[in-house]
């Protein structure tokens, strides 16, 4: 079993920043669980292009509203 707390993970090398977001990696393949886990964080407004080559993502939005285009 794993237990952290998110506000650990601030200025951790588990907390990631990008043009546009910020991540914060609660498991990583490290962790040996077998999946990640992310809370990403993006601002109102922004308008995002990414590019996943070696996994899959499942997007839950808590707060606000967004839309995501499958370019693949």
């Amino acid at each position: 079993m794993i237990v952290r707390d998110i506000k650990d993970l601030f200025g951790t090398e588990r907390e990631v920043k990008g043009p546009g977001w910020t991540s914060r990696r609660m498991l990583l393949k490290k962790d040996g669980m077998g999946f990640s886990f992310h809370e990403t964080i993006i601002p109102a407004g922004a308008e995002l292009h990414m590019w996943y080559k070696y996994h899959l993502e499942a997007v839950y939005c808590i707060a606000g509203n967004g839309s995501i285009e499958d370019l693949g």
